[in-house]
């Protein structure tokens, strides 16, 4: 196997899948991640005129968490970019997790993209994870089995907790585990990401595309009220490091699509 973004922007903000009401039912376990590609071509365009906005909820974990991005050789290799997240989110906490090499600053802000100490352990993930031997990309066992082998063999335990999917999403759960500086792993299928400008009191949100079902990490939340001309409206998000490149910081709607959630615990 082969070893390797009107006027002024206040905030870009990603927005995984598209705006709609409530989550529906997970599908079979046996459905697989290959991480698509981004679509710059504007899939579609929301604009929010409003007459104030709040927000009443801007938490992440500790520095959010490292953006890391597949390289060359690393076809539909989204499980073990995601899975290299969480270990260089917890290599600040337990170290040699990313042998010789920390994954942050002295500050406590994560590091870019290493190319030689987080490529090693891309690939090593990748492997772990079998992706692409039993068919493209990586199913959500072998993605789970394979970053809890890395884990453990560097020296500390690995524990998923379910967060439920569909409509047993537990968003409460998922804040409490952010609350806690505990990250998740989000499995989704096919979805848009979305760019977000602010020009004078409207909200411009232009939806990306992503082709195929994709893993990412959420650190965080985010909860905006909007006071409009005919009432009001808030909007709950996911924020999430999408693993791509670009646009490697994202928010993900609540009430849009997601096949499974786990809080990821190493200690």
């Amino acid at each position: 196997m082969n070893k390797t973004n009107r006027i002024k922007t206040i905030a870009l903000l990603l927005l995984c899948l598209p705006f709609c009401g409530g989550w529906t039912s997970a599908p079979e376990q046996d459905n697989r991640y290959v991480g698509g590609e981004l679509i710059a071509t504007y899939a579609s365009e929301e604009t929010i005129s409003y007459i104030s906005k709040e927000v009443v909820a801007d938490i992440s974990t500790a520095n959010a968490t490292p953006k890391y991005s597949a390289v060359s050789g690393m076809e539909n290799g989204c499980g073990a970019v995601a899975g290299a997240i969480i270990v260089g989110f917890y290599d600040k906490y337990y170290g040699n997790l990313i042998p010789d090499w920390d994954s942050y600053y002295s500050s406590g802000t994560y590091r870019i993209q290493n190319g030689t100490y987080v490529q090693t352990l891309l690939f090593d993930l990748y492997d772990r994870m079998q992706t692409n031997v039993v068919a493209p990309g990586v199913s959500q066992d072998e993605f789970k089995n394979g970053l809890k082998s890395y884990v453990v063999d560097h020296g500390y335990n690995l524990q998923y907790t379910s967060l439920g999917a569909g409509n047993s999403f537990n968003y409460s759960a998922f804040k409490t585990a952010i609350n806690n500086n505990q990250p998740a792993v989000l499995f989704v299928k096919t979805s848009n990401l979305y760019t977000y400008q602010t020009i004078n009191n409207e909200d411009v949100v232009s939806a990306h595309s992503i082709g195929g079902n994709h893993i990412m990490v959420a650190f965080g939340y985010y909860e905006v009220k909007y006071t409009l001309s005919n009432g009001t409206r808030t909007d709950k998000y996911l924020k999430v490091a999408t693993g791509f490149s670009m646009n490697s910081a994202s928010f993900y709607k609540i009430g849009s699509y997601v096949d499974a959630a786990y809080k990821v615990t190493i200690n």
